[in-house]
């Protein structure tokens, strides 16, 4: 326990994207948090490996920059039919945003913690979790106790500090969604990104992320018919077939559980001083399967909710409206279009107007 038994106002659990954006936020109130990394770096879970503007603007606003992040800057994007034979290229102003090595990106934000002088624990895994009338404490090893009024959950969509708290972070079994993961290296192909939409009666979206000399490709779907790998592996051999990709590169195909949208289905992301933020409940959008901006602005907004909570009367009370807070600025971004996209994928490759609209949808999370 820290000496004297004084307490941290935050222990955040995670130093991902959201555990750092809520530390640094925390910090900016003047507030004392603790962070605490199972790794030695963070280590991100199934990641889209792009940044959408909105949390490219997010870092600006914490001081990260695509150098020091380790990205690079892509402008727009390629709307492709599933057998590659129908493409279009959507750029516009609003449509930038930064292409990142995951680990490197988070390894950027906690390094950014630290030297805000944060206190960061590494390598460091919670063994028990006590949520007391007074405060909540965390055992981490033998005779190793850390103490605070808050306890944000950060720490992964297969938390296990959500577990401790006895908080529910699985949407319904039949809203489970498959996802399938695949990075290689490659000759020089550029730097974009491809998104190709599925026209079946599930939804199907693959993201095709294109950075110099690496490729990684993810396709994300509901569809049980066929193996979530065998079908993000045909789609690719469709892709070299029609010039898109290159020919002879070797890869390995992995499936992922998805926590796209899986936000909107939980009952609560607030438990006895406990919140919930990143892909620990499910800030991740369905769409487009990118996660960091819900990630960084979910801990944000339970930092913003936490600042409150210490000096209201009721801590559990006002810990509670942190559930409309983040629904009323991140569930737009998180669902589905609220259209069958597979009906008009026909019209966008001829469409100005529509190809826009779903570009928009991929990239900044507006309604369709």
């Amino acid at each position: 326990m820290m000496g004297g038994g004084a307490i941290y106002d935050a222990i955040i659990v995670g130093g991902g994207p959201a555990g750092a954006a809520a530390a640094l936020a925390l910090h900016q109130r003047d507030h004392r948090a603790l962070v605490i990394e199972r790794g030695t770096e963070p280590q991100p879970g199934p990641c889209a490996g792009w940044l959408s503007p909105a949390a490219v603007r997010l870092c600006g606003e914490i001081g990260i920059s695509a150098k020091s992040a380790g990205g690079a800057e892509f402008s727009g994007l390629r709307l492709c039919s599933w057998d590659f034979s129908q493409r279009v290229d959507v750029h516009e102003s609003e449509l930038d945003g930064w292409i990142v090595q995951p680990v490197q990106f988070a390894s950027a934000l906690l390094a950014a913690v630290e030297d805000a002088g944060i206190e960061v624990r590494r390598g460091v895994e919670p063994q028990a979790l006590d949520l007391g009338e007074s405060a909540a404490t965390l055992t981490l090893a033998e005779n190793d106790e850390v103490a605070g009024q808050v306890v944000v959950i950060a720490d992964g969509s297969d938390s296990t500090t959500a577990r401790q708290a006895r908080i529910l972070t699985t949407a319904p079994a039949e809203r489970a969604a498959r996802l399938a993961l695949t990075v290689w290296d490659v000759e020089q192909v550029g730097v974009g990104i491809d998104v190709v939409v599925g026209a079946g009666r599930e939804l199907k979206i693959a993201t095709i992320v294109r950075n110099e000399n690496r490729l990684r490709a993810t396709l994300f779907t509901r569809e049980v018919g066929q193996p979530v790998t065998s079908q993000l592996n045909a789609l690719l051999e469709a892709a070299v077939a029609a010039g898109v990709l290159p020919s002879g590169t070797e890869r390995e195909t992995h499936e992922a559980s998805s926590r796209a949208g899986a936000a909107l289905d939980l009952d609560s992301h607030v438990g006895k001083r406990c919140v919930l933020v990143g892909d620990a409940g499910g800030f991740v959008s369905a769409f487009s399967q990118e996660g960091i901006y819900p990630a960084m602005r979910s801990g944000m907004l339970a930092a913003e909710t936490i600042a409150h909570s210490l000096s209201a009367p009721v801590l559990q009370d006002e810990l509670a409206t942190f559930s409309t807070a983040w629904r009323s600025e991140l569930a737009e971004y998180l669902r589905l279009p609220n259209t069958d996209l597979g009906l008009l994928m026909p019209m966008v490759f001829n469409n100005p107007q529509m190809s826009r609209r779903v570009a928009r949808a991929f990239l900044l999370g507006q309604a369709f």
